[in-house]
């Protein structure tokens, strides 16, 4: 648990830590090329500069296949909640294209474009952001028109082709600008040249993952001292004890998978607030009464307030007050008081500070989930699987093993089944969201093909998830 910590404090700041595994450039003789080009087709490079010189909007051929999931990372701010999320395809090839043609970084971007265009992410960004990387070879990407540049943060690559090339690049960052998109630099802002950069660029990333505390702490004092209003974005945090270190730091973003990282918890997360909900979760299970539930909820005057001020709100649509427990009840119905409770399960009582992230990542988890099998299960399977969803993150919230939490609470047969052995007719769909979090495009195809859904469809979901978990959790 400790020994990437360990090692964020003990690097020597002279020789900090590289990939032990050599990056190769992809080539187009690469078997990675060979996907990306059925991903996004060209016909050769030629034709592909051509087009793209042309500012041709439909370089990507129309009838091209989707079968590239693009996969999200999410981005907290300093109030600890989710600010936006980055999208991205194979973290494996992400790393190899910086060592890449200009060719192969404009096919690569053509793919991912063309994903996230799919996915409508203007729907995305009323209150949030989203991370786009970009290289310089690709600053002019026609596909580029298509993004809504409110919201969206174009996180610039490849530094060194950045300056060596400023003649051309600077402009054309100046010109996203202008146009309204948000500029970002990751890499080596010691890269000579980078002063114009800098001065354009309102985010800077620093991955913490290579680095030890002190050079951390060196170059964000660098760069607050130097620069003004840079907003910094700690990356590859992977751990809670790593995110714990960067939330003491000037950081004003933070970027990786700690949000749903286990660890060896010290002391499990179960208060009385907690016991309480697990309770009535129960209770509703055994198909108790309204009633009987009402009067178990009159008993914590907080999950009362809680409830009615639910039930009250503009986003339940209701014209009449509703000022009782038992008429809440009644109108909200036993399945929405659940689906509600289990919210009040991640946000109730004295749990850790990224409560908030972790519910909203369950939620995804089990919308996309749920979605995923609207043409294959019946409603009352994909409401367990709704529940199954939620509750994959539930060992996380209370920091014991899963199988000491799901003893804490009665769930389906099959929801047990794929929460503990990954197997049953819930657990692939189940893995096909977790999948979503996660940079292995073979997986996932291989989970989409079994379940029969096309990958142009999983995008879609993915980002209905996202925009309904977002409604849900505010």
């Amino acid at each position: 648990m400790f020994s990437r910590l360990f090692n964020l404090f003990t690097r020597k700041q002279k020789t900090p830590a590289r990939p032990k595994q050599a990056i190769h450039p992809i080539t187009t003789d690469d078997h990675a090329y060979t996907q990306l080009n059925q991903l996004a087709p060209v016909l050769n490079h030629d034709d592909m500069r051509s087009s793209l010189s042309n500012n041709d909007a439909d370089v990507i051929n129309a009838n091209a296949t989707h079968t590239s999931v693009v996969y999200r990372e999410a981005i907290l701010n300093k109030a600890q909640k989710i600010a936006g999320y980055s999208f991205t395809l194979s973290r494996k090839i992400n790393l190899r294209m910086f060592a890449s043609s200009n060719d192969v970084q404009r096919l690569y971007y053509e793919v991912l474009l063309k994903n996230i265009i799919s996915m409508n992410i203007q729907r995305l960004l009323g209150h949030r952001l989203a991370f786009i990387p970009i290289f310089p070879a690709t600053l002019t990407h026609p596909l580029l028109k298509k993004l809504p540049a409110t919201g969206t943060v174009l996180v610039v690559n490849n530094l060194a082709q950045l300056t060596t090339e400023n003649k051309t690049t600077l402009p054309q960052i100046l010109a996203l600008k202008q146009a309204g998109f948000h500029i970002a630099l990751q890499g080596d802002i010691h890269t000579p040249g980078m002063q114009p950069f800098l001065e354009l660029a309102e985010y800077i990333f620093i991955d913490i993952g290579g680095s030890n505390l002190q050079a951390i702490t060196s170059q964000i004092n660098e760069i607050t001292t130097h620069l003004f209003n840079k907003r910094l974005v700690a990356t590859n945090v992977r751990t809670l004890d790593e995110y714990h270190v960067c939330a003491n730091l000037p950081f004003h973003y933070i970027q990786g998978t700690f949000v749903t990282s286990r660890a060896a918890w010290t002391k499990p997360s179960m208060d009385a607030g907690r016991i309480k909900i697990l309770e009535l979760l129960n209770r509703i299970r055994q198909d108790a009464e309204n009633l009987e539930l009402a009067q178990a909820i009159k008993l914590d005057p907080a999950l009362s307030f809680k409830l009615l001020r639910y039930i009250n709100s503009a986003g339940t649509g209701l014209t009449t007050k509703i000022s009782a427990i038992d008429q809440a009840l009644m109108v909200l119905g036993q399945q929405n008081i659940y689906r509600w409770l289990t919210m009040q399960l991640f946000i109730s009582g004295t749990g850790s500070a990224l409560d908030l992230a972790l519910m909203e990542n369950a939620l995804v988890r089990a919308r996309l989930a749920e979605l995923c099998a609207t043409d294959a299960l019946s409603m009352k399977e994909r409401d367990e699987l709704f529940v199954t969803g939620i509750f994959s993150l539930l060992d996380i919230l209370l920091r014991i093993p899963m199988e000491q939490a799901l003893a804490q609470i009665s769930l389906p047969p099959m929801a047990i089944e794929a929460l503990l052995h990954k197997t049953g007719k819930y657990a692939p769909y189940l893995e096909l969201a977790t999948a979503c979090e996660t940079f292995n495009q073979e997986h996932i195809a291989e989970i989409s093909s079994q379940l029969g859904i096309d990958i142009t469809q999983v995008n879609t979901y993915h980002a209905d998830a996202l925009i309904w978990a977002y409604e849900v959790s505010n």
